[in-house]
């Protein structure tokens, strides 16, 4: 698919580039509590529609493509759901939620992927601890 303009600026990429988009739901204890596209920059991942698409991600890219996660970013912001969200995780539109912009370096540095997670409010807690 052709990237969207944000797509674009989170994945450093021109105007109009191709990439892969995965729409993904998630349930912890059979319960539907993340609603997660993931956007890959095509260039990386030749054939990725040819592989299971259920599977880790994780897994794919280090055994198809030799490629492991390096430097990620988090951008974390409470939010509203939209509606393609809200019907996904079946809550109200509108309703709370923790939207997380995840940016994915690889080994090498290149930037690879990006994922826009959205997260029910009451299935979340953040810890952060900070060493000497």
């Amino acid at each position: 698919m052709l990237a969207s303009a944000e797509i674009c600026r989170l994945l450093e990429l021109p105007a109009l580039s191709s990439v892969y988009q995965i729409r993904r739901v998630r349930r912890v204890d059979g319960r539907l509590v993340l609603y997660v596209e993931h956007y890959l920059n095509a260039a990386y991942f030749p054939g990725l529609l040819e592989h299971d698409l259920q599977r880790s991600l994780t897994e794919l890219y280090r055994d198809r493509y030799d490629i492991r996660y390096g430097e990620v970013r988090f951008e974390i912001l409470p939010t509203a759901l939209l509606p393609e969200a809200a019907q996904a995780l079946r809550v109200a539109q509108g309703s709370p939620a923790l939207h997380i912009t995840r940016i994915n370096h690889d080994q090498q540095g290149r930037l690879i992927d990006c994922d826009l997670e959205f997260w029910r409010h009451d299935a979340i807690q953040v810890r952060v601890e900070v060493p000497d």
